[in-house]
């Protein structure tokens, strides 16, 4: 079965539901990320005025064999997003990583960041040759990384003054989630 025969359950609770964006999400995934990019700066490398248009934003959000964006949905109103992408150097098709984690806020603390990781997550472990998922997580963001460690990640390495915003610098943790070990070629 190769990854794009994969089929994935839609996850869902009595709040929300988590499915792969399409090219019909492009609009409520733009607003959704702006007002992340607003809200949380120094969580996100990118600022708002360098967000792409709509027309490609849409393009971003073509599902491949490398990248996948999932949302959670509130009666059909998009609350949270989260983007799985492979590595593209053939030598690093073995590693995955997480970006873009972001839940707006009145929808948090109701396990919707948590069915967003899990989702992508569960994409990662069913795509042959996957072996780990990276993550990088600003210091500060201490219910990320609490959330990221429920899941298993673990932090290898913190990366100092990542971010600048407005004369203050941020660090980000490294963050890995092993899947697989076996026939680990290290000498």
């Amino acid at each position: 079965m190769n990854e794009s025969q994969i089929i994935e359950p839609q996850y869902s609770n009595a709040l929300f539901d988590v499915r792969v964006l399409t090219l019909i999400d492009a609009e409520a995934y733009r607003t959704v990320r702006l007002s992340a990019l607003r809200e949380q700066p120094p969580a996100f490398g990118s600022l708002p005025e360098d967000e792409p248009n709509l027309t490609e934003t849409a393009a971003r959000l073509i599902e491949s064999d490398d990248r996948c964006f999932f949302g959670a949905f509130q009666d059909e109103q998009l609350i949270g997003i989260v983007r799985l992408s492979r590595y593209a150097a053939p030598n690093e098709k073995h590693r995955a990583y997480l970006a873009g984690l972001y839940v707006m806020t009145p929808f948090r603390r109701n396990g919707c960041g948590r069915a967003l990781v899990r989702k992508a997550l569960s994409r990662a472990a069913n795509t042959p040759g996957i072996r780990r998922v990276n993550l990088t997580v600003v210091t500060q963001q201490e219910a990320a990384i609490r959330l990221y460690q429920s899941l298993g990640f673990q932090i290898y390495g913190t990366e100092q003054e990542t971010f600048s915003r407005a004369g203050c610098f941020y660090d980000e943790h490294l963050m890995t989630l092993e899947f697989n070990s076996e026939n680990d070629c290290n000498p």
